[in-house]
Formats: C-alpha cells, structure tokens, sequence
C-alpha cells in the first residue's frame, strides 16, 4: 500500500457545500492528508456541524479561514501540494493566494496543482440558447482563460448531472411504482444527458490530484453506464418494479411549452428552465466528441473504480 507521505496535502475550499464534503470524505478515504478551509469550527447550522464533526473525526485538519482573508488563504496554501476549489465562487482570489506562495519560492509547482470543480457542463463546449445561461457560461469561460494563463497547473472537473439532486432522497412519500424524478421528460425525453453520482464525483476529482494525465485538462465525468436519456431511465424503473412497457404515466413538456414557460417565468425559475433546455432538449452536455488533447475522461483513466450507473443508483428507491 502506497505510504501516506507519497500522497499529495490537499487543501478543499467550499468543504461544507453540496460537492465538497463528498471531495473531502474522498481525499481522506485515499490516504490523502487533508485540510479544509472554514470560517469556524462550529456552526449554528446542526447538519453543517456534524458535517465537521465528522470531518474531525476522520481526522481531516481544519484550518479557519476563507477566501476573503487573504494573509490566512495563503497560509493555508502554504501548507499544501493541491488546492481544490468546489465552493462553485470565483476562484480569482484562490489563484492570487497561490501565485503570492510560488512567488516566495513555497510553491512545489511541479508537484502543485488547482483544481476548479462546480461547474456541470463544459462552458468552452456549450452556447445557450436561452439567457440568464449564456451569460453565466460566458462568465466562466472568463474564469477558466484566468485559470489557464495564471501559469497554475490545473484541472477543471466537469461532473455533469448530480443523482441526488434529480431524484428524491427517500421513498417514503413515494408509491413504490413512481420515479422519483424531480424533473419532467423535456422534449422527447429521448436526448441523451450525463449522471453522476456524487460519491464518484468526490473519488474521481482525488485520484486526478496526483495524475499527472489531467494536468491542464478537463476532467469529464461521463461514464458510458451513466449517459442515458430520460425514457431509458423510465424504462429501466418499469423492469425494475415489473411494470409493464410505458405502464408509468410519462408527462413531457415539449420545447415549444417549456420555451412559452420561460418566457412567462420569475428570473430565478428562468435559470432553471435555462438549463433544462440546455442539458435535456439541445443535449449539451453529451452532443460532442472529448478532444483528447484538451480532455479527459475518468471511467477511461480509472477503470478499475466501480462507479454507480444509473441502473445500480435506482435500487435505493425500490
């Protein structure tokens, strides 16, 4: 077994969101030595407490700070090879903090790398057609030119679609016969999308931190087992509960009626239809081939981890 001290330090920026801790629990899990970035110790939020209780317990290093305190930012970068930003914020103070640490000559750059992970398509490879999505996708495309003219090496982590947050967390409001899908059958329903599931995200975004593979690339969660369209998905539930073909009542929306939807929509909700336009009727985020010179992709580089397909996820709801 490989020896701790052959393991990069990691530092995880955003521990406590949504991706984050499942990046934290990941790092710790392969023997990575860890430290998380916090503005304290305990928080008044009882789940994000016992999110860091249990970090502790796991032996993770909280480090007090946040991207806003410069002098404690850099510290906190000193002490590490690898710096991962999942807090979905603008990484340019993040980037600022490291290049003040090379610049001191602290820096290990061949060793050191950023990893951007937040964002669920490739902004370089989609054009909205609706706004608010095509402003925010132009927003981080400024972000990853910044990325990759800072002279940082880097990793951007495209993890597509997250399960948990298409599908209910329990069944015990759901008939055993529903999907619990939190979201309609858009168009056809049959455009292909991307899941992931959040676990795997968090492994996959670790074994990249020392692989020199990803170095300057970006990192497609897309397994083959994952890319599926939301009548497979259907189908798949109705051989599960041994449903007869199309027994689940299907209820699509059409282009043509999520577009009059949008329209008449609240700015908040527009962003959402924004992007289920984008993912399930355009198919952004699987109608282009990864170019292999600028891209990579993890069930290739890592085939021996088991990732959950969609298939095997859907078992939980039974």
């Amino acid at each position: 077994m490989e020896s701790m001290e052959l393991k990069s330090r990691v530092l995880v920026i955003g521990a406590l969101g949504y991706i984050g801790k499942y990046i934290t629990i990941a790092s710790v899990k392969l023997g990575h030595p860890t430290l998380v970035l916090l503005p304290r110790f305990r928080s008044p939020d009882p789940v994000q407490d016992e999110i860091i209780q249990s970090f502790e317990r796991q032996g993770v290093t909280l480090f007090k700070g946040d991207i806003y305190n410069h002098s404690r930012l850099v510290k906190a970068i000193h002490a590490v090879d690898v710096v991962i930003s999942a807090d979905g914020e603008d990484p340019t103070r993040t980037i600022a903090a490291i290049k003040e640490v090379d610049s001191l000559g602290l820096w290990l750059i061949h060793v050191g790398r950023f990893i951007l992970v937040g964002v669920p398509i490739d902004v370089d490879m989609t054009h909205a057609a609706l706004q608010p999505s095509e402003m925010k996708l132009q927003r981080w495309r400024e972000i990853r030119r910044f990325v990759e003219q800072s002279g940082v090496p880097y990793t951007f982590v495209v993890f597509h679609i997250l399960a948990g947050r298409c599908f209910g967390r329990s069944n015990s409001q759901q008939s055993r016969f529903s999907l619990p899908l939190k979201i309609p059958l858009c168009g056809t329903g049959n455009t292909k999308v991307a899941f992931s599931v959040e676990k795997d995200v968090g492994m996959y975004t670790i074994l990249a931190a020392d692989d020199s593979r990803t170095w300057d690339k970006t990192l497609y969660i897309r397994p083959p087992g994952n890319v599926i369209s939301l009548d497979e998905l259907v189908s798949l539930w109705e051989s599960k509960t041994r449903r007869s073909v199309s027994s689940l009542r299907r209820n699509y929306i059409s282009e043509r009626d999520l577009l009059q939807h949008y329209q008449e929509a609240q700015p908040q909700e527009k962003k959402a239809l924004a992007s289920l336009h984008s993912a399930f009727i355009r198919g952004d985020q699987t109608n282009f081939r990864i170019d292999t010179s600028v891209g990579v992709e993890t069930s290739q580089l890592y085939p021996n981890w088991n990732y959950t397909t969609m298939n095997e996820y859907l078992n939980r709801f039974l």
